[in-house]
């Protein structure tokens, strides 16, 4: 219970720290937003000793696999995490946060609130970069586990609570 009250909190501050007139609506007004410096959000660089290719293989795995899922106590919210691939040097995991039933506030974008944009960049020829963008508060094991996935490290889903 203290988890999903966290978690609340979190994406309660992550609404209002990034919305002073409106929601971000797409992914590229998210990351502008809080490479603005938004309140308890970060932004974050991380470079994995792994080809991009692998990298990439096992960051879709693990995120279809790991961040998509559920949180039924209190309120509901579904999250949903994406991964595309853009070209032969960069790919972008996003996830996004859709509370259901009713509610007030910002409208919602397509999708949900984004709660974490992830920039993976061909480094060099045996390194790959992550850029994290998300919530600076309650997400380290999410990010941990993403930079595990990025070494190749078979590493379990994180906790969602």
């Amino acid at each position: 219970m203290r988890h999903l009250l966290f978690a609340l909190f979190v994406v309660v501050l992550t609404s209002c720290a990034i919305q002073p007139v409106t929601q971000p609506q797409n992914r590229e007004e998210f990351k502008a937003a809080l490479a603005k410096g938004a309140t308890f959000m970060k932004v974050e660089t991380y470079v994995a000793k792994q080809r991009f290719e692998d990298a990439t293989k096992l960051l879709k795995t693990k995120a279809e696999e790991c961040l998509n899922y559920r949180l039924t106590e209190g309120t509901r919210s579904d999250y949903t995490a994406t991964f595309r691939t853009v070209n032969k040097a960069h790919a972008e995991l996003t996830m996004q946060h859709n509370p259901l039933g009713p509610r007030m506030g910002p409208k919602t974008p397509k999708g949900g609130f984004y709660m974490m944009a992830v920039d993976v960049d061909r480094a060099s020829e045996n390194t790959t970069q992550l850029t994290f963008y998300g919530p600076s508060l309650g997400w380290d094991e999410t990010y941990d586990a993403i930079k595990r996935w990025s070494e190749g490290a078979a590493v379990g889903c994180p906790k969602h609570s």
